[in-house]
């Protein structure tokens, strides 16, 4: 199978929308990311365990629709698969706020409309990533990776606040409804793009074997198979922390939407120095001595009990600040080494392996935060339920960078 190619009229131009368009996307993801649990905390009085499944159902996707976007993806174009992804996007999370307008929406719809919504982002995800390489020279996948990295942190940073003072100030119909907007600005995005995807090849391989040659790939090379099982380790923390930090912030520490935007936006801060140093990180150190460092960040959620004692909002704030800038270390790293490693035929597949193969843990993960959260919460109290719960997920998250001291070779 032999990869396709790109003819671009205007390179500086294309990057600059494929970049906005990211970043509109970013934005959608981190304000209907925190619009909509909210929503059904504070508005449905949803239980720990109903927010451990909805926090899971939208990374379900990924399992199950992962490998088929990957098998699918290089013999369609993939443009046109990233704008249709983004409108189904706005259509799923508008259905809520119109449901409202209606009568009222309940914790069924919620759950359907978090998992369509997940499954389109899994095929603009693998369409965007496996896209890229092609719009710049592999020199400049770190940073332009890096860039794109900033802006998801910037989004992580402005999203939950902006989710927070919408959903407060014009309502959960309204606020929702604004909220999903970015991702109609991404699919206009895309359609500026005049780079010019040469005609799609026939499939000459079976459907499964495709899947079997992007899974083969990345267990036989040395240094991805151990990235991704890292980042398969470090997903698992990361969903049990997701699962239940807002449940912390509403119900132990009782912030309101706007301040608990306010918190998780805080950890952005974080984020966005980390996205800005893995360049100059990984030029100086080397990947692999990169990827240990970002180990660090289990050593700032071991200080999660000092909530218990002291002002647990500032604790909170200053542990996500600290924890939070290594998370997109490890993501621009790993993913440039990917992108690098991996032979332009076998983008889209080998990428969908890797993000399915470490997107899976991420419901284990919420579904094991949220069930934890309520059976601790239970028996020791919420507050101490929960910070165990917090404590646990970032260790793992954390720690799983260790497992690539032992790759054999430096890339």
């Amino acid at each position: 199978m032999r990869g396709r190619t790109i003819t671009q009229t205007r390179p500086d131009a294309d990057l600059a929308w494929y970049w906005s368009s990211q970043t509109a996307s970013f934005v959608g993801d981190r304000l209907t990311g925190f619009a909509v649990p909210s929503i059904a905390i504070l508005t449905l009085n949803a239980s720990s365990a109903e927010v451990g499944v909805l926090s899971a159902l939208g990374w379900f996707a990924y399992p199950a629709f992962g490998l088929v976007a990957g098998a699918a993806l290089p013999h369609v174009p993939r443009r046109r698969v990233m704008i249709t992804g983004e409108v189904i996007r706005f259509a799923a999370f508008a259905t809520i706020p119109l449901a409202a307008a209606l009568g009222g929406a309940g914790m069924g719809q919620l759950f359907v409309v978090v998992a369509v919504a997940g499954i389109a982002m899994v095929f603009v995800d693998v369409a965007s990533q496996s896209y890229l390489p092609a719009l710049v020279s592999a020199d400049q996948l770190v940073g332009v990776n890096a860039k794109l990295q900033s802006s998801d942190s910037a989004s992580k940073l402005v999203g939950p606040a902006l989710a927070g003072l919408l959903l407060r100030t014009t309502g959960t119909t309204v606020g929702l409804f604004l909220s999903a907007l970015p991702f109609l600005a991404s699919a206009y995005g895309r359609t500026r793009i005049t780079a010019v995807e040469q005609p799609v090849e026939p499939a000459t391989e079976p459907f499964l074997q495709r899947i079997r040659t992007g899974f083969a790939f990345v267990r036989h090379h040395p240094v991805l198979r151990r990235q991704v099982g890292a980042a398969a380790v470090r997903s698992f923390g990361s969903g049990m922390v997701d699962a239940v930090l807002l449940l912390f912030a509403y119900r132990v520490l009782g912030l309101s939407s706007l301040a608990g935007g306010l918190l998780i936006a805080a950890g952005s801060v974080g984020g966005l120095l980390g996205a800005f140093v893995a360049n100059r990180l990984a030029s100086k150190l080397g990947t692999r001595r990169v990827l240990v460092l970002t180990s660090m960040e289990a050593l700032c959620w071991l200080a999660i009990p000092l909530c218990l004692v002291t002002t647990p909002a500032i604790a909170l704030v200053l542990i996500r600040v600290l924890a939070g800038g290594w998370l997109p270390v490890w993501n621009v790293v790993t993913t440039s080494v990917r992108q690098q490693v991996t032979p332009a035929a076998l983008q889209s597949t080998v990428h969908a392996t890797a993000r399915t193969l470490t997107s899976s843990t991420v419901p284990l993960g919420a579904l094991t935060g949220g069930f934890a959260g309520g059976v601790l919460s239970s028996h020791l109290g919420a507050a101490t339920g929960l910070v165990l719960v917090l404590a646990t997920g970032g260790v793992i998250a954390g720690s799983s960078a260790l497992l690539v001291a032992t790759e054999p070779r430096e890339v």
